[in-house]
């Protein structure tokens, strides 16, 4: 699942129509019927900023990708609880999973990032760094949302910190009890990696500093199959509670 083209309006991050249409796996017509169909329930500037005017053709220079916004007289700009309503509206399986999906990374992406600082030295704790380019396998998931929800639910029973960052060369770092998973990637990615590192953390808690150790590529390898394990039960999980 990709994430959709970030957009700002006044500070906030926002939706065209055209793009909550497309997340939601439905038309921009019905967006727009549910809207007027249920209007009395949409609150302006709670769940829809709309542009008119002058603020609009600034908005549209804005736009960078092929939107049929861009020949809007009145353009409404759905807000992360405008986006709510929408999928009530729906009620659609893949309105609710898509729904909880930009919650989490994209409109509150920024309330996500990690105060893990920058370090270019090495940091002799428990400590794995996976760099960008290696290629990884990432097991098939059926329902990732479910598994990603029950990870982050098993970190923070640990009292883990599992947040979302822009790591220049890294695909996710553990660092102590925090994790930090690299923000941009595919959904299923995030959830790979974030199982990727709590095996790290289970199994490789009395390790030290695994980056530079003679077996780092032993504990990966031992990560890797815990992490492919967990997702899989957690999928298989999800498919036995529909």
């Amino acid at each position: 699942m990709q994430l959709p083209k970030v957009l700002e309006v006044k500070g906030v991050r926002v939706l065209t129509s055209q793009q909550l249409a497309e997340m939601y796996g439905t038309t921009r017509k019905l967006i727009s019927y549910n809207f007027h169909y249920n209007k009395d329930k949409y609150v302006k500037g709670k769940h829809y900023i709309e542009l008119v005017g002058e603020e609009l053709k600034q908005f549209k220079r804005c736009l960078e990708f092929q939107d049929s916004s861009k020949f809007a007289s009145t353009l409404n700009l759905w807000t992360e609880k405008g986006a709510l309503l929408h999928a009530k509206s729906l009620n659609t399986d893949k309105a609710w999973q898509v729904y909880d999906y930009l919650v989490d990374f994209y409109f509150r992406a920024k309330e996500k990032e990690p105060e893990i600082p920058e370090k270019k030295e090495v940091v002799p704790t428990k400590v794995k760094t996976e760099p960008v380019k290696k290629k990884i396998v990432v097991p098939y998931m059926e329902e990732p949302i479910f598994v990603f929800k029950n990870l982050l639910a098993l970190a923070d029973e640990q009292g883990i910190t599992l947040k979302l960052k822009d790591i220049a060369g890294y695909s996710s770092i553990l660092r102590g009890n925090r994790i930090a998973v690299r923000k941009h990637q595919l959904f299923e990615k995030v959830v790979y990696e974030a199982a990727y590192e709590l095996a790290h953390y289970f199994i490789h808690y009395d390790q030290g500093d695994m980056v530079n150790s003679p077996l780092e590529k032993d504990y990966n390898k031992q990560a890797e199959r815990a992490a492919f394990m967990m997702i899989r039960m957690l999928d298989i999980k999800a498919k036995q509670s529909y």
